[in-house]
């Protein structure tokens, strides 16, 4: 086996249980399993699977490994429901979990024949980690749904035109302060891009984002903003619409959320706007003049409202 088969094994099995549900049992199990090129390789080529495990931890390639198969589960988890959040332990509690997984296998792979059964056993107790894990780390409430049907429900996150974002959100490319900084700017940065495009000096921050260029990969809660740095700080249905959503949550994390929404504030040059969609009237009523900030609403010609926040001293 290569390395690159492995990686493709892995990719297959993530592709087969995409959009199985962790949460639906029947008769005590998840519905859950493995692909059938995986239970091929688990149990009749299991000598091949130890000696590249082995092989990638002589080679000390291994860690790297297990990495990058919990960020694709958590890419996986994103994908299906944009309103999960981890922080960076919790990355590193799957990446543990993943390791724990590998090397039960590896044990099992020590004799000569692995059976159906165990090999189901086994990863009936990995789902169960997996869920033990999603309920930890964003609260029961939000699996609940989860648990009625056998397949998964998308709630979308979707990447819209720059031009519609600079529209829906009422910016002036000519008169817009820099430099502009877009929180949840999305895995392709659109309207960074445009601005930059419009000759506008324009960064992004996404946790989908690859860090490059002027765009970094990062979550939004675990970013420091810094103090009057940014002449525009721009979100397009990215943090404060995740903001409402724990507010409205029962077990939601509005404190660290409306702390963030507070540094966000800070970290605007006095002139300068946070630029947001959609509204927080409940963070929005407690700010005034004497605070240093005007609150102004946007109309847009689609009957779309968007918050303007302006620093007006320091």
């Amino acid at each position: 086996m290569t390395v690159a088969q492995l990686h493709k094994l892995i990719n297959g099995q993530l592709l087969y249980n995409q959009h199985r549900s962790l949460f639906y049992m029947r008769e005590g199990s998840v519905l859950l399993g493995p692909s059938t090129e995986m239970t091929y390789w688990l149990t009749q080529r299991s000598s091949e699977l130890m000696l590249m495990l082995q092989g990638l931890k002589r080679q000390h390639m291994y860690n790297a490994f297990v990495t990058d198969v919990a960020a694709k589960i958590l890419s996986q988890f994103v994908n299906t429901n944009q309103y999960l959040h981890f922080h960076t332990a919790h990355v590193r509690e799957l990446t543990e979990l993943y390791d724990r997984l590998f090397t039960r296998i590896e044990k099992l792979f020590q004799k000569k024949f692995i059976d159906r059964a165990t090999l189901d056993l086994l990863l009936q107790q990995h789902y169960g980690h997996l869920r033990d894990f999603l309920t930890r780390t964003n609260g029961r409430e939000m699996f609940a749904k989860y648990a009625e049907c056998e397949y998964t429900f998308w709630i979308p996150c979707e990447e819209y035109t720059p031009e519609l974002q600079a529209n829906l959100l009422g910016l002036d490319i000519a008169r817009l302060q820099e430099p502009v900084l877009d929180v949840g700017c999305g895995s392709e940065a659109r309207l960074v891009t445009y601005l930059r495009a419009c000759g506008i000096e324009a960064y992004g921050t996404d946790r989908l984002a690859e860090t490059e260029g002027w765009v970094t990969q990062g979550d939004w809660l675990e970013t420091t903003f810094g103090e009057r740095t940014w002449g525009t700080i721009v979100s397009h249905m990215a943090f404060s619409n995740h903001f409402i959503h724990h507010h409205l949550k029962a077990d939601g994390n509005i404190h660290e959320y409306a702390r963030k929404y507070m540094e966000l504030l800070r970290a605007i040059r006095p002139g300068g706007s946070f630029i947001y969609s959609p509204c927080l009237p409940f963070m929005e009523g407690l700010l005034d003049a004497r605070m240093g900030y005007q609150v102004e609403y946007i109309q847009s010609s689609e009957g779309y409202r968007a918050t303007k926040i302006t620093r007006i001293h320091s």
